[in-house]
């Protein structure tokens, strides 16, 4: 595991320093995502400290907390677990009578190909996606701890944008 641990970091983006390799499926790893976002988001929110003893006390009696939200995207799949079923919008049948978050999602491009034949068409759709994004990031009643985009989706297709979108999702 080392070893593998070490050569993935060789070509990590410069600043990241771990890597969690312990997840069986995407689902996993999206489940565990979601819970590093909201860790990071609370610890962020008490300035960088844990919980309280009081929070400690009140989170086992209360159970989850309802403050918080991962945005996704229409017509995603992230997966079959609870967190991620809160953030796909593929299939009704995959979610129908399982209870979910109530989490927001964004439009997701609608891209046209070949891709450099509708350029400036693809650039006004993406714009217009980034907009609901920004829309949602800034009125949205639950504090967005993070956001999951996914391109290749296994089960769900490839939702396909340029680089300029995924870089300023």
């Amino acid at each position: 595991m080392r070893l593998l641990r070490d050569s993935v970091l060789k070509v990590a983006p410069k600043g990241l320093t771990e890597l969690f390799l312990s997840c069986g499926c995407g689902t996993q790893s999206n489940e565990n995502a979601y819970k590093a976002a909201f860790l990071w988001y609370k610890k962020k929110q008490r300035g960088g400290s844990g919980p309280t003893e009081e929070e400690l006390k009140k989170e086992l009696v209360r159970g989850n907390p309802d403050d918080m939200a991962i945005l996704s995207f229409q017509k995603a799949f992230h997966g079959r677990a609870l967190g991620a079923l809160s953030t796909t919008r593929s299939k009704v049948i995959a979610k129908i009578d399982i209870p979910a978050f109530d989490w927001p999602a964004a439009p997701f491009p609608e891209i046209k190909h070949p891709y450099s034949e509708f350029e400036a068409e693809n650039r006004e759709e993406e714009n217009r996606c980034l907009e609901e994004v920004e829309r949602i990031l800034k009125t949205n009643k639950k504090a967005i701890a993070g956001v999951i985009i996914e391109p290749v989706l296994a089960e769900g297709g490839d939702q396909l944008a340029s680089p300029y979108f995924y870089l300023n999702v």
